[in-house]
């Protein structure tokens, strides 16, 4: 085992901050520039809107 990761030794110091895979966007289905500023996005891919409770069940 990794001695950083030994409970009696672990330190967060030793550990990398963050790593993130982004992939590249795919220029495509493009929104005009005033629909993009509503949506908060100019790639259609991306925009998801969020929808809070409407998503629950309850």
């Amino acid at each position: 085992m990794d001695e950083r990761f030994n409970r009696e030794n672990f330190q967060l110091q030793s550990l990398p901050l963050a790593m993130a895979y982004v992939p590249w966007q795919k220029w495509q289905d493009i929104y005009s520039s005033e629909i993009g500023l509503q949506r908060g996005t100019i790639f259609a891919q991306l925009d998801k809107p969020f929808i809070g409770e409407e998503a629950c069940d309850e």
